[in-house]
């Protein structure tokens, strides 16, 4: 294997080294033609061994006996299904596959693993698991267990859901996340298994029950392939596969029929908007029919590759990058698949770029359709496909999964043995050609997440259809509309405060105290307070987080300063996190915006969660704050503000609730998103007009 390996570094060399001019000294070198690059060479690749249990179970063997482990890695080729209003099914049964057997619980799995010097993965395709040789039936035996007897407990099940909520919950802030939903629904609509989206609402709909059904209908021997590499023979990889998963019953796999992926009439621009976003997120994309074994991989592989797919020097990344600097990178995918593949080109630009950005990438798609190729960027593309092939193949792993893929996708048996043979035939003509026939420049989803202020930009790009707009799950969002005539600022905040207790109320309390739960989106979980007085003369606030009982972070402000207690250590806060606290602390604050020197304007009305809402917003010099109103009972249910980075924090409040004795209603739920992960605040108890005491708002170092 290390001398195949060799022999193919050594090729993609000889590509590289085509592309410049000999620095030899010798005079009867003609420097002005750089050399050809000799044959590709015929690999020599590994047979696995491959064997079937009388389930139709199919075991594929890797022998490879220079270190003494052995590992095992099984794939169930089922057909994609629609999960339709249970959609996120398989991404729940996924982590729930090792959540436990009626002999063994999560822990108890783990643990047994972790004796063993072992390691263990599993998800709704199959499993990986590898330990020392000495180790391998012992470890089989937590696997089979673990992947033939799940009993998939309800408390793991809650544990999972709440883990996913708070991904859900942060995936409006996340333009990554929401441009990855918006390319799957686009390209292939809620009717195709690939273009359906979890959401809030399909996560609580899957029960422990659906995922008993789910894998009792899927989970076949006679679907899967189990590939095993290391220190094993075939003889005993068979005997071991049979003890463990030999009594596994097959059974028949449903097969449901998917529409197919549709190409869009024309041009159409889908944006999806991220309220405060300083970068737009670009994925220009269309279905594209590139099953494995496709004729045309080779050369389709060495387009995609020229265009942005592989090495620093794709035309995107050059023009868009190097050349216009509009971004850190610009690139391109095209992977095969079975169903159906996409091709999508994509970059995160500056909002203010984001329409020259469109154009510069709809050029080089045009481009690499219309004009032949140069012939050093073929040489370069070849170079670094042929490199990444050899180093793939210093994985044994490697050579088990050309097997899989020739037994799953009926590929012949040279396939991969031929590969080098194939890149190295692919001509400048075969690449303009398979860029004709993948690329529809014409007929794009250009997909963008951003700022709704460049939307109006997008608007050239759009063949003339309307541009779609969608919430960050991927569903058609109803535009924005103006609210009805004889809407006010001073109307809807007034309807507020008059569903949480009245103004007045609120008016006169001296302040406040919460008390309840921070959680992150980790799965960690504070004991959280919040002390808030509100007396003009001597305003202050303290939040306090623990862990059981024992203070983790301090925080006391006033208006003169602020402090921060944390591992120990007290330190003085910054002016200006002290001031932006302050601004905020007054609960009637809505209620003053233009003495405090806001411009109040009404935005209009759109859908918040599936909630019609109307869409306020309060500006003073380059500080801009919205707050979003439920039509239904006028109460607010988002705000977007500044944080001190400059950034806009939005942030959800909902479950509104009474507390204490005043009739005075808070929020019970507040989430945000904060460094990536979502931090939900929940409030337990709640009292007004508390006494406090005085040492409370200044910390003793």
């Amino acid at each position: 294997m290390k001398l195949i390996c060799t022999i193919l570094l050594r090729r993609a060399g000889l590509f590289a080294m085509a592309l410049a001019v000999s620095t030899l000294s010798w005079s009867q070198v003609d420097r002005s033609t750089a050399p050809e690059a000799g044959p590709a060479p015929e690999l020599k690749i590994g047979t696995p061994t491959k064997l079937k249990l009388n389930n139709g179970l199919q075991v594929i063997v890797v022998e490879n006996h220079r270190m003494p482990a052995v590992s095992w890695n099984m794939t169930l080729d089922y057909p994609p299904f629609l999960e339709t209003d249970k959609a996120g099914l398989t991404s729940i049964a996924s982590d729930m596959m090792s959540a436990g057997t009626e002999a063994r619980n999560k822990a108890q799995i783990a643990e047994d693993v972790e004796f063993l010097g072992a390691s263990f993965r599993a998800n709704a395709k199959g499993f990986f698991a590898s330990s020392l040789s000495k180790n391998t039936g012992d470890l089989l035996r937590i696997v089979s267990d673990a992947i033939l007897n799940p009993i998939f407990p309800e408390d793991e099940l809650e544990k999972v859901k709440k883990q996913v909520r708070s991904g859900l919950a942060n995936t409006p802030t996340s333009p990554g996340e929401i441009a990855g939903n918006l390319v799957s629904a686009t390209n292939f609509g809620s009717l195709h298994p690939y273009g359906e989206v979890m959401t809030e609402e399909t996560l609580e709909n899957v029960s422990r029950q659906d995922l008993v059904e789910y894998h009792k209908t899927y989970f076949r021997p006679n679907a899967a392939y189990l590939i095993v590499v290391g220190d094993i023979t075939p003889d005993e990889a068979y005997a071991k596969a049979n003890a463990h998963f030999g009594n596994w019953y097959r059974g028949d796999i449903p097969y449901t029929r998917i529409m197919p992926a549709k190409f869009p009439t024309g041009n159409q621009v889908r944006f999806a908007a991220v309220e405060g976003a300083v970068q737009s997120t670009i994925n220009i994309t269309q279905p594209v029919p590139f099953p494995p074994g496709h004729p045309d991989a080779a050369a389709i592989q060495l387009m995609n590759s020229i265009l942005g797919g592989g090495a620093f020097s794709g035309r995107l990344m050059q023009n868009l990058r190097e050349d216009k600097a509009f971004t850190y990178g610009a690139r391109c995918s095209l992977s095969t698949d079975p169903v159906t593949a996409q091709f999508i080109a994509y970059a995160d630009v500056r909002s203010e770029v984001t329409d020259s950005a469109l154009v510069e990438f709809m050029a080089e798609i045009h481009r690499i359709r219309d004009e032949p190729v140069d012939s050093t960027e073929l040489a370069t593309a070849k170079a670094f496909l042929s490199g990444s092939f050899a180093r793939s193949l210093e994985n044994e792993g490697t050579v088990a999964r050309f097997a899989l893929n020739i037994e799953r996708y009926d590929l012949p048996e040279d396939h991969y043995q031929t590969y080098l043979q194939r890149l190295d035939a692919v001509t400048v003509e075969d690449i303009q050609r398979v860029a004709k026939n993948m690329l529809k420049p014409n007929n794009l989803n250009i997909c963008v997440v951003g700022s709704p202020d460049i939307l109006d930009k997008l608007r050239p790009f759009d063949a003339g259809n309307g541009i779609d707009q969608y919430d960050a799950f991927g569903r058609v969002r109803i535009p924005r509309t103006d609210a009805p005539a004889g809407t006010t600022v001073e109307g809807i905040v007034s309807r507020h405060f008059d569903a949480i207790g009245g103004a007045k109320a609120w008016s006169k309390l001296s302040g406040m105290t919460t008390e309840g739960s921070v959680e992150f989106g980790a799965g960690m979980s504070l004991q959280h307070r919040e002390d808030k007085r509100f007396s003009k003369k001597a305003q202050a606030m303290r939040t306090e987080l623990a862990m059981a009982g024992q203070p983790v972070m301090i925080r006391a402000i006033r208006p003169a300063g602020g402090q921060e207690l944390q591992m120990g250590n007290v330190s003085d806060m910054d002016a200006d996190a002290v001031a932006m606290m302050m601004n905020y602390l007054s609960p009637i604050r809505l209620t003053k915006m233009d003495k405090l020197g806001y411009d109040g304007t009404v935005l209009g009305q759109e859908e918040v969660a599936g909630e019609p809402s109307t869409i306020l917003e309060f500006v003073k010099g380059d500080v801009k704050e919205t707050y979003w109103f439920r039509n239904s009972d006028g109460l607010l249910i988002q705000r977007q503000r500044p944080s001190l980075d400059g950034t806009l924090v939005v942030e959800k409040l909902d479950m509104y609730i009474p507390f204490g004795d005043l009739g005075l209603k808070l929020p019970a739920s507040r989430s945000s998103a904060v460094a990536g992960q979502t931090m939900t605040i929940r409030i337990a108890k709640a009292s007004f007009n508390p006494e406090f005491d005085e040492n409370a708002f200044e910390l003793q170092r």
